[in-house]
């Protein structure tokens, strides 16, 4: 074979060897390419999985505490409510009485809207309670008027006995204000049939004592009918059984409002440091 024919077959040899080499080596890189594409691609996904998840914990967190400002504001104007309800029961006597039933029928509406207010929240505890003081302001608002009525009246009759020597007065009307009161703070412990013959003497030492009005004795009269809730109507020196109720049941929701708010103060701490 000459020269010339041993160069084109060893260039042949040379173009055949080096086509697949180079095919094969195309093969790697394009494969190596792809996977570094593809571990991008993975660690793309766990960011962005890490990120969304970081995203849903923190949104849970302010969901957390923003039921929590709400709860917290919705049960203090319930509370709230129901303070201004029973203070308005105490100062009823105080007031003049064409004044007394539109201040209480303002405080109950306002204890009514605060409890709906409270109930759409979905706290079965903390309803349960609201429930029962919410209860204990409407037992409040049907006595409320004649015990307005009686207690007046008491501090009336009170402030017009004698000045001076209660003893030794010699002024009838001091007198009938001291027999009058007496009367309306036994009132209730008496049986049936000595109220019923002291009714007379009860009207009489009323008008003579001269402490109330006309329309203030018939008001004392037709109150001195509500027996069964005497203890209630007039309260005493040393205790109030209406309101220290009141203030059981109070203390009871407020328990129960510290807990639920304390429950999810917990959770918000949680889910903050996850």
């Amino acid at each position: 074979m000459s020269l010339e024919g041993v160069v084109a077959v060893t260039t042949a040899v040379t173009a055949l060897i080096t086509v697949p080499a180079t095919l094969l080596a195309a093969h790697w890189t394009s494969r190596s390419t792809g996977r570094a594409a593809d571990a991008t691609v993975l660690a793309g996904n766990g960011q962005s999985t890490a990120v969304l998840q970081a995203a849903c914990l923190q949104a849970r967190a302010e969901r957390e505490q923003a039921l929590e400002s709400l709860l917290r504001t919705v049960c203090t104007e319930f509370l709230r409510a129901a303070d201004l309800f029973a203070r308005a029961v105490d100062e009823l006597p105080d007031l003049p009485h064409e004044h007394r039933r539109g201040l209480l029928t303002e405080r109950a509406g306002g204890v009514a809207e605060a409890l709906s207010r409270l109930e759409l929240l979905g706290l079965p505890a903390v309803t349960a309670r609201a429930q029962s003081l919410s209860a204990q302001c409407r037992r409040l608002e049907k006595v409320a008027m004649k015990r307005a009525v009686l207690r007046s009246a008491l501090d009336r009759l009170e402030a017009s006995w004698c000045p001076r020597n209660a003893e030794e007065c010699e002024d009838p009307h001091h007198s009938s204000a001291y027999v009058a009161w007496d009367l309306l703070t036994r009132w209730g412990q008496m049986e049936a049939e000595e109220r019923w013959e002291e009714l007379e003497l009860l009207e009489f030492v009323l008008e003579d004592s001269r402490a109330l009005n006309a329309v203030q004795v018939e008001q004392v009269l037709d109150a001195v009918n509500c027996v069964a809730a005497w203890n209630e109507l007039i309260g005493g020196w040393a205790r109030d059984p209406l309101m220290e109720r009141f203030d059981a049941v109070r203390a009871e929701y407020v328990a129960a409002t510290h807990d639920s708010l304390h429950r999810l103060a917990e959770r918000s701490s949680a889910a903050a440091a996850a």
